[in-house]
């Protein structure tokens, strides 16, 4: 059995992100938790790196980052990291096993929310000075409500240490566009012929069909891509306004220089999802 202060382990899942993973339960309160235990990590820079990312996101408190709650060593020196557990009796949920439950596509709408959500999260990340790099389905969890959960937000790339501030910040904002083009279409973008109409998202849109193509072409560009979550944010063609603010934008290429989103950006942000209900507004109230 493992055991990390008050917790001790029930079964073991999957490891992530160089990590052991537990369900742990505290004895006390009788509450099912996770722990995260690193390998043992004999170089000193990258121990301080990693703890001090971990430290960064235990700070973040974002209703799609999943919550970190203790972060210590154990009685071997290897870092642990206790967050709540977002599983059900069966297990953790990833995106992925959801993707597969639903038969590989979820509804129009439900792609844009979740991708919307994962796209808020890195902008309230982005504020804390925590980037994650580029994600993929099997780090993102669902938890019983139905909400998007991002597991041990940046310590991909804390772990890794290979992408720039500027690359990682454009690099997860387009991985969660490529995740919302597969929830959305059924189909990975990078396996559709430019040409071929046959998973335009416009096929799947009740509203403004070919502003979302013109969004999603614009969006997964190799080139011209978005550098920042905030500018995916702002751009996404769910309104009138925001078409006519995609379409002035079109022509011009993002701003190299990174900027703190204000008040203002914030509640622009949020009037674009109005119309869509964040599954972690429903489990909060």
């Amino acid at each position: 059995m493992v055991r990390f202060g008050p917790y001790a382990s029930v079964r073991p899942l999957a490891g992530v992100h160089q990590c052991d993973r537990l369900i742990m339960l505290h004895e006390r309160e009788r509450t099912n938790h996770l722990l995260y235990r690193f390998d043992h990590m004999t170089d000193p820079v990258a121990r301080r790196r990693v703890f001090d990312r971990v430290l960064k996101t235990a700070h973040l408190d974002h209703a799609h980052i999943l919550k970190i709650e203790n972060v210590g060593y154990d009685n071997t020196g290897r870092l642990c990291v206790i967050t709540d557990y977002p599983g059900n009796q069966e297990g953790l949920v990833t995106l992925g096993d959801l993707l597969e439950i639903r038969g590989g596509q979820l509804e129009f709408a439900e792609a844009i929310r979740l991708m919307g959500q994962l796209l808020e999260s890195c902008v309230h990340a982005a504020e804390q000075g925590v980037y994650h790099g580029p994600f993929s389905m099997s780090e993102l969890l669902v938890d019983r409500h139905g909400c998007t959960l991002v597991e041990l937000f940046g310590l991909d790339l804390a772990m890794n240490n290979s992408y720039s501030i500027e690359d990682a910040r454009a690099e997860q904002t387009r991985s969660i566009i490529e995740i919302g083009y597969l929830l959305a279409t059924g189909m990975q973008h990078s396996d559709i012929v430019s040409s071929s109409d046959a998973s335009k998202p416009s096929k799947f849109a009740k509203r403004n069909g070919k502003h979302w193509d013109a969004w999603f072409a614009m969006a997964l560009d190799p080139l011209n891509g978005f550098e920042t979550s905030q500018q995916a944010i702002e751009t996404m063609p769910t309104d009138a306004e925001h078409i006519a603010r995609f379409a002035e934008l079109k022509p011009i290429g993002p701003s190299r220089s990174a900027r703190k989103a204000k008040s203002g950006d914030a509640s622009r942000g949020g009037a674009v999802f109005s119309r869509f209900r964040r599954s972690g507004d429903a489990h909060k109230s």
